[in-house]
């Protein structure tokens, strides 16, 4: 059972660090170091996100997209900038989907009702 959460954390982190890799790039910064001077956080918070052993948190990950969210106005203006909260909302959405835990009954539900809408 805790080889299966474990699998089930890796996957939501590995997510999270592809993400906040590309946010990373995206606004311009070159290091963690300079990513986490911007956003004010401890750099190692941001350095456990290549390793998916389980250390990184999902609050610090709301953490992290909190201040993105509050400072993307110091990096993007009008079109840009709502093009990145947008951008920013998708990003967390699919950090969020690869960390639920679905049960199967409701999958197949989804499903049942997909193939009835064809």
């Amino acid at each position: 059972m805790e080889k299966q959460a474990n699998r089930g954390a890796n996957r939501w982190i590995a997510t999270a660090a592809e993400e906040i890799c590309q946010i990373e790039k995206r606004w311009g910064f070159t290091s963690i170091r300079q990513f986490s001077q911007f956003l004010q956080m401890n750099p190692r918070t941001l350095s456990k996100l290549p390793h998916h052993d389980g250390t990184l948190t999902l609050e610090s990950i709301a953490n992290i997209y909190t201040r993105l969210v509050l400072l993307r106005n110091l990096k993007f203006v009008g079109n840009e900038l709502k093009e990145e909260e947008q951008l920013l909302k998708d990003s967390l959405l699919r950090i969020m989907v690869s960390a639920a835990t679905v049960p199967q009954t409701l999958r197949d539900e989804v499903v049942d009702e997909l193939e009835n809408q064809l």
